[in-house]
């Protein structure tokens, strides 16, 4: 009686020990490992724990072209801020070179994150800048190609930030939008101070939207009339920089 006691409390001390095995096995199959310096972190996963550091092929072309855009606008600013005449122009290339390396800054955590190589490479657009003489005619250039630039950033940040799918990259692209916009309408003022014609900065202000937070469809003119949707008629004289809403002096 008692052997056969002896053997069912053995058997049972097996059957307990074979089943916290298994458990461990499978907790260990589980386990995430994670590895990094400077706060950075990158995320191994085995097993069936859900990999958090996957992006889709959109968001992951997006953080790409956002560096390399950011990285032409710092070469771009730099060769401003030695090469303009205009003192306007000049403050504002070494803004958009400050603006542009801050943007870069922000941006990289998320490369790392989402496993995104970020090569520096040395832009074509920048190349032809590079050999323009200082003068007048670089600084109509320059002002345009401001404008061309930023243009076509705030339609691709506008796509990112209302399509993309990740939270932290789409909140990027939403944070960006404003600064974009105000470095396009500073384009606009200086293209003007600088001789750009106004069919030029027309060509690309009216398409970008939101400039400045008013309507996609704004545009300034020299010396004539534009009326808005709403049926508000705004003069704009030369020079100046938004649509003024006319006034009708009041009788007394």
């Amino acid at each position: 009686m008692r052997k056969t006691m002896l053997k069912k409390l053995k058997t049972a001390c097996i059957l307990t020990t074979i089943t916290g095995l298994s458990a461990l096995g499978v907790r260990a199959a589980d386990t995430t490992t994670t590895t990094g310096t400077s706060g950075y972190q990158t995320t191994t996963t085995t097993g069936r724990t859900s990999d958090s550091t996957t992006a889709s092929h959109a968001a992951k072309s997006f953080i790409k072209e956002a560096y390399h855009d950011n990285e032409m606008e710092i070469e771009m600013g730099g060769l401003g801020a030695t090469k303009a005449q205009n003192a306007d122009l000049k403050s504002f290339a070494q803004q958009i070179q400050k603006d542009h390396t801050q943007a870069n800054r922000e941006l990289e955590p998320l490369a790392q994150k989402y496993g995104v190589d970020l090569e520096p490479k040395h832009e074509h657009g920048v190349s032809k800048f590079e050999k323009e003489s200082s003068g007048a005619e670089f600084d109509k250039k320059f002002a345009t190609d401001m404008l061309k630039d930023h243009q076509k950033a705030i339609s691709k940040f506008e796509k990112a930030a209302s399509k993309l799918q990740e939270t932290d990259v789409k909140q990027y692209a939403e944070t960006m939008l404003p600064k974009l916009r105000e470095h396009l309408q500073k384009a606009e003022t200086v293209a003007r101070q600088v001789g750009v014609d106004q069919s030029t900065i027309s060509s690309y202000t009216k398409t970008s939207g939101g400039l400045g937070g008013t309507s996609d469809t704004q545009e300034s003119t020299t010396g004539t009339e534009s009326t808005t949707g709403s049926g508000t008629v705004g003069k704009q004289g030369s020079g100046a920089q938004d649509l003024q809403p006319s006034t009708t002096p009041s009788k007394k």
